[in-house]
């Protein structure tokens, strides 16, 4: 199985602040692939090829993203419910090798802090910092669009900084 490789080639972040989400449901909504299917969030449809361990996608889990005419398959390395998730995406499919990400969760008393980390291999010589920028603004778009759809699944939070049901 895949694992993730701090020596990797290229790197990116991404940190968004969530004022008054909560930890637990972001998390829910972020392992919830039959919501991200019917939502927003992705273009396209995620599935579980090999269900992992305590939870369809714990680790050990393999899934399959299609977006347009690309599957990727991803191979899940950690999840440590609601901080930690990891995954790999496995060589072939993508312009790049070995890519792979890590979020982490934070919570806040005025919200959640989220880190997404991604690391990948160009495949081809000088490509690196395009991939770089793509894959960072789909990213950040990303992120954006689960914002939007934690406040439609749970309503917008309050200036408490918890979320309202």
């Amino acid at each position: 199985m895949p694992q993730l490789n701090e020596n990797r080639a290229k790197r990116y972040v991404v940190e968004q602040f969530y004022p008054g989400f909560d930890r637990q449901q972001f998390w829910d909504l972020f392992v919830d692939y039959d919501g991200w299917s019917n939502s927003d969030i992705l273009t396209g449809e995620i599935s579980i090829v090999t269900p992992g361990e305590g939870h369809p996608m714990g680790q050990g889990a393999v899934r399959s993203v299609v977006s347009g005419s690309m599957t990727i398959t991803e191979d899940v390395i950690a999840f440590q419910e609601p901080v930690y998730f990891a995954y790999a995406s496995r060589n072939g499919v993508m312009p790049v090798n070995d890519f792979a990400g890590e979020l982490f969760l934070e919570q806040r008393p005025d919200g959640l802090a989220t880190t997404y980390k991604a690391s990948f291999n160009p495949r081809f010589f000088a490509t690196g910092w395009l991939f770089r920028i793509v894959f960072r603004r789909a990213h950040v778009s990303f992120f954006q669009a689960l914002g939007t759809a934690y406040e439609a699944r749970y309503g917008a939070p309050n200036a408490q900084g918890a979320g309202t049901a």
